[in-house]
């Protein structure tokens, strides 16, 4: 029972310290979404050469998509005809930021690993974008689909709603799952804090840098974790095992790949290229690693006992802070429990696809069916895989192709 207590406690505290940052990332999010749409992106990211992977770069880091949510919107770079560079670029840069865990780790780990983890996300996409163009440069095909706005479309409702749905209902329902499961894990390594543990932890401090930097990649680079669910994790390693190398490790190379992630590159931008991506992400969270771990400004940036503190109750915390805690568990609970239902009529088609992950999926197999002529409505579900068509005279083989040409496999038709 002290177990659990302690356990809840660690996790009570977590909240405490991101609460705040993680609904003003929510409200930034919802703004950007409605104010920089991804047509807008996609305009810009046409030649093969170090401007575009520059722009790729700019775009993907205030961009709340982690390494699932990106590859829709990479799929998409590509039937426009991006670069397969600006692609590589955009797929290495975007998941290690967004601005909800900008703010987050702002909050939680200060404004030096903030900055430093910027710079590493900005050099890490430039030159996984420019060996690609060097070394991979195959031109892009293009279906030639024309754009629908169906997720930015104006008439719909007003920019403030839109962007209050999509901050605090579409985003937080993407990452609800995987910072939960953050929390916990946090949750649990906070019990290394407590006294008897004491001699596991004094050991693990003796390794050296470069052994606690690779240990974390070689768990963190298979796994999905997003970019706001590592930073508490990434917290406890660095109060824990005076470790600010194996966080920044943590935090470039685990919401940067997963094996899902992995094996969907190879198949949209090829192994060549899947290959420099990776490399790209290992190469610069080992050396950054390496680099945090001597960087004294780094080092002195978090208070090294503020978590011991917490874990025996003598951090005192606010009333506004209290309060911002039971807003983020209520939109986080909103999001669990508000299943999308899709509406299904005697005439609907509907087909089972394997592949979706996220609402950004949703939107991608919505936005370029809806374009296909004779299709009046798509409504897609990643959670169950269903896309449910209506309209008359429309091409069945298109469907499939359009499918398939988005990287997501069609199970049933």
């Amino acid at each position: 029972m002290n177990l659990f207590y302690n356990i809840c406690s660690n996790i009570f505290y977590l909240l405490h310290e991101m609460a705040p940052y993680l609904l003003l990332g929510f409200a930034a999010a919802g703004l950007l979404s409605v104010l920089v749409s991804k047509e807008q992106i996609e305009d810009k990211l046409g030649s093969s050469n170090f401007t575009s992977c520059l722009k790729a770069v700019l775009y993907g880091i205030p961009l709340p998509l982690c390494s699932c949510g990106v590859i829709p919107v990479g799929a998409s770079l590509k039937q426009h005809g991006a670069s397969r560079g600006s692609i590589v670029s955009f797929l290495t840069t975007t998941p290690q930021t967004g601005v909800d865990s900008l703010w987050v780790t702002y909050g939680m780990l200060g404004a030096p690993i903030l900055i430093f983890k910027l710079i590493v996300a900005l050099l890490s996409g430039l030159f996984a974008g420019v060996l690609t163009n060097l070394f991979d440069d195959k031109t892009q095909e293009s279906n030639n689909v024309d754009c629908h706005k169906e997720c930015c479309n104006s008439e719909k409702s007003g920019l403030m709603q839109r962007a209050f749905t999509y901050g605090f209902k579409t985003l937080p329902r993407d990452i609800v799952e995987p910072l939960l499961v953050g929390l916990i894990l946090a949750g649990f390594i906070g019990l290394l804090a407590q006294d008897n543990f004491s001699p596991l932890v004094d050991s693990i401090k003796d390794y050296s840098s470069l052994t606690k930097i690779l240990i974390i990649m070689i768990i963190s680079i298979p796994l999905y974790v997003c970019a706001t669910a590592s930073i508490p994790i990434a917290l406890m390693i660095i109060t824990l095992f005076g470790s600010p190398g194996a966080a920044i490790a943590l935090l470039i190379a685990g919401p940067a790949t997963n094996v899902s992630t992995i094996t969907t590159c190879i198949k949209m931008i090829g192994k060549k290229s899947t290959i420099i991506y990776v490399c790209s992400i290992f190469m610069f969270a080992l050396f950054s690693g390496v680099i945090a771990d001597n960087l004294a400004f780094i080092q002195n940036s978090i208070p090294m006992e503020s978590f011991h503190k917490a874990a025996h109750n003598h951090m005192e915390l606010s009333w506004f802070s209290h309060l911002c805690v039971f807003a983020l568990l209520g939109v986080l609970g909103f999001c669990l429990i508000d299943n999308k239902k899709i509406e299904i009529k005697s005439e609907s088609k509907k087909i089972i696809i394997e592949g979706m992950t996220c609402s950004h999926c949703e939107s991608n197999v919505e936005k370029y069916l809806s374009a296909l002529k004779g299709i009046n409505s798509v409504q897609a579900n990643h959670q169950t895989g269903e896309v449910v068509l209506e309209g008359t005279d429309y091409d069945h083989s298109k469907i499939t192709e359009i499918i398939e040409s988005l990287n997501y496999k069609v199970v049933s038709i």
